[in-house]
């Protein structure tokens, strides 16, 4: 992985790990087939924006929170698959939290990975693959 991000603390970073999921989902032979990699997906809800920029995103419904990664594909009951991604020394928020349990209120199956490997896990056990 070229340009690998790392924090203060040597522990690779949330974007390092992020990105080696999506790569690993891309190589996968299950995610190549029919183009699955293409119903796991990102939301841009993190950033610096202008007061102005952030109220318009907020009026067309963004919400703070939203975990990191949706795979819109319904398995072992749930309806799809919210995932967060964290550094190893990262923490949720308040309102990664409260989205959470909003989630699986509705039945998605939820989960925070801290690792490259921990998200790989969850992604696998998901798919049965």
């Amino acid at each position: 992985m070229g340009n690998t991000q790392y924090n203060k603390d040597g522990e690779l970073s949330e974007k390092a790990i992020h990105k080696a999921i999506i790569q690993w989902v891309r190589i996968h032979p299950y995610f190549k087939e029919d183009n699955r990699w293409k119903l796991v997906m990102h939301f841009a809800n993190e950033g610096k924006r202008t007061p102005q920029y952030g109220k318009l995103l907020k009026e067309l419904g963004l919400r703070e929170g939203v975990h990191d990664l949706f795979i819109a594909t319904p398995r072992h009951g749930y309806g799809g698959f919210w995932l967060e991604i964290k550094s190893k020394n990262g923490y949720m928020s308040k309102a990664q939290k409260e989205f959470s349990i909003d989630m699986r209120k509705q039945n998605y199956f939820v989960r925070t990975a801290w690792s490259i490997e921990e998200g790989i896990k969850f992604i696998s056990w998901y798919f049965g693959i």
